[in-house]
């Protein structure tokens, strides 16, 4: 077992920095991921495609820095989409530091997850927040698995419909429900003032604040 690392946020962090470290802070629940914390030193940034949003995360000494911007001292600079982790990006630096660079990208992979599990600590997580639906039925639509969030007894308020990954996404803290329900990735059955509060938790854990 790895000791779990320190995730620290600069002062007064930007969007973007919250939703990186929430990320990170995610990923250390994992072994794997802390042992690839520990086998790293040093800075890269990640700089997006689409708009001008740049973090750096510097790995020192098993901690770990989140700041906006391009650190100068990066070893690799990633050109990515944040919001489509299809696009292949680009990796600058990537022949000079090869090793650091496979490394990263291992660690910003998620780790595996069980969507049901993951949905059960979710719950335990948000119920208590202003306005939460009494209860939540999930159904992946791949094989038509159900998982009932809430009181047995209790008629769900929502229910949501979707593929498993679209499903975990959406309870780990990675997707944003409103968006995910517009956009496709997810089905959805509920009042508007609950698609509101669902939207308003899901901001605040992809932020990290939940």
């Amino acid at each position: 077992m790895y000791s779990a690392p320190v995730v620290e946020l600069e002062d007064d962090p930007v969007p973007i920095v919250k939703i990186i470290g929430a990320q990170l802070k995610r990923a250390m629940a994992s072994d794997s991921h802390r042992r690839i914390v520990s086998q790293l030193d040093g800075c890269f940034s990640l700089s997006s495609v689409t708009d001008p949003q740049k973090v750096s995360v510097n790995i020192n000494n098993n901690n770990i820095a989140v700041s906006r911007g391009i650190n100068p001292q990066a070893k690799v600079v990633i050109h990515l989409d944040f919001n489509d982790a299809k696009i292949k990006p680009r990796i600058d630096g990537l022949l000079r530091y090869p090793v650091f660079a496979i490394k990263v990208g291992k660690l910003l992979e998620p780790p595996p997850q069980d969507w049901i599990t993951e949905a059960k600590s979710y719950w335990q997580t948000v119920r208590d927040q202003p306005r939460m639906p009494s209860a939540i039925k999930m159904v992946a639509t791949n094989d038509n698995v159900e998982l009932l969030l809430g009181g047995k007894d209790v008629e769900p308020e929502v229910t949501i419909y979707g593929e498993p990954h679209a499903l975990l996404a959406l309870v780990n803290g990675t997707l944003v429900f409103a968006e995910a329900a517009m956009t496709g990735k997810i089905n959805v059955e509920c009042s508007v003032e609950h698609l509101a509060i669902l939207t308003e938790v899901s901001i605040k854990r992809l932020l990290g604040e939940l």
